[in-house]
């Protein structure tokens, strides 16, 4: 009888408790097999949405799609991908900033004309260095085919934001970057 009670306090319990995460552990991995194809495909859909806000060209019949660029990339950019109708490319560069590292998405039409320029991370003062990221300041890049210096203070096309020019010449060492990337890969093929 003593055995019985010992098996009902002490083992009992210790089964159950396995036995509710054995099941638990199969229906999380079920569930993780079952979703990890579409998170996929969703992060892809947000992020060649993201590449088309730079690249407009790249949307037909409203959806852009992009093709990772698989060679080598030049310092300074961390990814590259093309549009999959040839349009051009949407490039991510990083250079230094006020705050740290500051990251650049770069489209470049298939004439090696930068077609829109947004920041995607930076650590970069709020109202001061974050002028430099406004979509107004960043259109002068628009149509721009080379950055003229190796830096912003002695590009006459380019301006810096007084108060804000190392994030000024972030982003544009990141535009340079992106311009370098395009004429490495010969252009939009």
């Amino acid at each position: 009888m003593k055995n019985n009670a010992n098996f009902k306090e002490n083992v009992a319990p210790a089964l159950v408790l396995f036995i509710i995460c054995l099941v638990v552990t199969f229906a999380l991995a079920a569930t993780d097999t079952a979703t990890t194809p579409k998170i996929a495909a969703i992060k892809k859909a947000n992020a060649d949405a993201a590449r088309a806000v730079v690249l407009s060209s790249a949307k037909e019949n409203g959806k852009a799609e992009f093709n990772e660029y698989k060679g080598k990339l030049v310092d300074g950019v961390i990814e590259c991908y093309t549009a999959k109708n040839k349009s051009g490319i949407a490039i991510t560069a990083q250079a230094p900033s006020f705050g740290g590292l500051i990251t650049v998405m770069v489209g470049i039409d298939k004439d090696g004309k930068v077609k829109g320029v947004t920041v995607t991370d930076h650590k970069d003062t709020p109202g001061l260095g974050t002028l430099a990221m406004d979509a107004g300041y960043l259109k002068q890049y628009n149509n721009c085919k080379k950055a003229n210096a190796d830096n912003i203070k002695d590009d006459g096309e380019i301006k810096a934001i007084t108060g804000a020019t190392i994030s000024s010449n972030g982003i544009y060492q990141s535009v340079r970057h992106a311009l370098a990337q395009y004429k490495e890969m010969g252009g939009v093929k």
